[in-house]
């Protein structure tokens, strides 16, 4: 008798040969996975397995709507997870309700569940400001980085919106134990990390390197996470990408206003029973109370987000990062050439006079709008809109990099920065828009939001397994760098300590892949004093 093994990614079949008559006698079921709450079923990709929505914690609907995340009820059998999940209740490009409340689950691209070495960890919180999108958007669909590299993707959803961030008085004081209200998205994308904690080894990953990432929202999230004590331990690397939590964020009481005028707007005014009528209230009518709006420059829109509660947010982050008062991992940030550009032409599609600069600036910052029309005049670009994208570029993003990144280096933690500035004119001629990095990590072709469908090129290829190579490496070791003599070294930052000294040294990705030193150092100069709001927000920047 001979016994044979046939491996795969995902499964192994035994078959014995019996006087050599070769029989099949079992199966070990492909991308099958016990987990804490019970078997899940994922999708077999041939190189990588796919689990598409596991529930990580209870559905947060009926009593559970504006609470903490709770655990999720487990399951008998097999439980399978082979289609993309719901993404949380939000308002879609087109003004109307979309979405479930029953969304608190998570997709992972594993490259072999049953992999000796434990591999490692990227929890990829989604970008949306808050309000939109989910963990099942192509552009960081993990397959392709799980089987390039063999690291493990995890992506959440959270609760969105004013569901996922309505601060209340009577919220505040429901739970004497948990005297806070209005950072439920942020609760959940903690009640995830800890699934990963619990559950990731089964899919082959190592809970000891874990590393948050996520751009524009997402990375504001990771930022705020590694402030936040709750967070701790939960995690060993952070990437921020186009996302700095170093902004002033609303205060409780400037939160629970926006929560009181939701109320009001649904009807429920009555002190003793308005948490009874908030939670009776549809989605649709919880979602459509208050208009969203635009973001940007022309009108003052509602804005979820995260707030300063005291508890989750224990402070302004940015004095928290000044001080040195967050968890000390390494960190890898970064920004895109033309940030700006996507918010100022939501503003202004198709001109803008060097009056409607002028206006835009007095409107967001008062009393400093002329030394910032001094450094940044209409006149010195053709079209006025170029020159606020730059202002909102840097203020809101390359500045705040670099402050970010300085505290960071002060603690001793490694820290490496990047500027990406690989043009697809397909999406953007001659431009590098907010956001456009993402795809290059993962690996992805272009599709919704930015373009229907286009695929990557060879050139863009090249770029997108080297920066998936920098990004893996990172999570692997907090290093992204190789002994790879090919491979181009990644500096880490280091802060000048006064002028003409130091380094403060980058990686460009354009294209050609480059070291750089001082990104926008004399623009950064003049921004260093400010401590302002938003720019994309719904309070001017110069708001106290």
């Amino acid at each position: 008798m001979r016994l044979l093994f046939r491996t795969g990614m995902c499964g192994v079949v035994l078959a014995i040969s019996v006087n050599g008559v070769r029989e099949t006698h079992a199966q070990v079921p492909s991308c099958l996975v016990a987990t804490a709450g019970g078997d899940v079923q994922g999708v077999d990709r041939g190189d990588s397995c796919a689990f598409l929505g596991i529930p990580y914690a209870a559905p947060p609907i009926g009593q559970l709507r504006w609470k903490p995340p709770q655990p999720p009820a487990g399951w008998t059998g097999p439980l399978n997870v082979t289609t993309p999940p719901s993404g949380c209740a939000s308002i879609n490009a087109m003004g109307q309700p979309t979405g479930s409340e029953d969304c608190l689950k998570l997709n992972v691209w594993t490259p072999d569940p049953r992999r000796a070495s434990k591999a490692p960890v990227i929890v990829w919180l989604h970008t949306g400001s808050f309000v939109a999108a989910s963990a099942n958007q192509g552009a960081h669909n993990g397959q392709h980085l799980a089987e390039e590299t063999g690291t493990i993707v995890v992506a959440p959803n959270y609760r969105l919106g004013p569901l996922g961030f309505l601060a209340h008085p009577a919220l505040s004081d429901e739970d004497a134990s948990y005297p806070s209200s209005g950072n439920y998205g942020l609760l959940d994308q903690r009640a995830a990390l800890e699934w990963v904690q619990a559950n990731i080894a089964a899919f082959g990953g190592d809970p000891s390197r874990v590393t948050i990432a996520g751009t524009s929202a997402g990375a504001h999230s990771v930022s705020l996470h590694v402030t936040s004590p709750g967070s701790a331990g939960l995690f060993h690397r952070a990437v921020m990408q186009s996302g700095f939590g170093t902004f002033k964020f609303p205060t409780r009481d400037e939160a629970e206003d926006q929560g009181a005028r939701l109320a009001t707007a649904l009807g429920c005014i009555d002190p003793a029973g308005v948490l009874t009528c908030l939670r009776a209230s549809t989605r649709q009518q919880v979602l459509l109370a208050l208009s969203l709006g635009s973001f940007e420059f022309r009108e003052r829109p509602v804005h979820w987000t995260p707030n300063v509660d005291g508890l989750e947010v224990r402070d302004q982050p940015r004095r928290l990062y000044e001080s040195g008062d967050f968890a000390r991992v390494p960190v890898l940030l970064g920004v895109n050439r033309d940030e700006g550009w996507t918010f100022v032409t939501r503003s202004f599609s198709a001109a803008m006079t060097p009056g409607d600069y002028e206006s835009a600036i007095d409107a967001e910052f008062g009393d400093d709008a002329a030394a910032v029309l001094a450094r940044y005049p209409a006149g010195a670009t053709a079209d006025p809109r170029d020159a606020l994208s730059q202002l909102t570029g840097d203020a809101e993003y390359v500045c705040e990099a670099q402050r970010l990144a300085r505290a960071v280096e002060r603690t001793g933690a490694p820290v490496f920065m990047y500027s990406f500035e690989y043009e697809v004119d397909a999406i953007a001629p001659d431009r590098v828009i907010h956001g456009l990095e993402t795809n290059f990590v993962f690996g992805n072709d272009f599709g919704p939001p930015l373009i229907s469908s286009l695929p990557l090129t060879g050139e863009d290829r090249v770029l997108a397994r080297a920066m998936g190579g920098y990004w893996s490496r990172f999570a692997a070791t907090g290093n992204p760098n190789t002994d790879d003599p090919t491979t181009v070294h990644w500096p880490a930052f280091k802060h000048p300590t006064g002028p003409g000294r130091g380094s403060a040294k980058y990686l460009t990705f354009g294209n050609t892949i480059r070291e750089g030193q001082r990104l926008k150092e004399a623009e950064c100069m003049f921004w260093s004093p400010f401590f302002f709001r938003s720019l994309v927000g719904p309070v001017p920047a110069s708001a106290p």
